[in-house]
């Protein structure tokens, strides 16, 4: 029973991480979207474009952290 409890939670954490990647990634995207819309063309820009990605590239491992987990959950019961 420790096992099954131990990895249920190891989900709940990696959906949390996934919540606030989400939240980020909104965040961040809505900030690109302006500074495009003023034609603020800085190094803040290019710099939020490529934490874009690696949100996006964190996200992505995540879940597929999840799906295998999910996956290894159904062994344990």
């Amino acid at each position: 029973m420790a096992d099954l409890d131990k990895a249920k939670d190891y989900i709940n954490n990696i959906r949390l991480y996934m919540t606030m990647c989400v939240a980020l990634i909104i965040s961040v995207g809505s900030g690109i979207t302006r500074m495009f819309e003023v034609d603020n063309f800085s190094y803040i820009f290019f710099i939020a474009n490529v934490l874009l990605i690696l949100l996006l590239l964190i996200f992505i491992f995540l879940a597929k952290k999840l799906h295998k987990k999910t996956d290894e959950l159904k062994d344990i019961e």
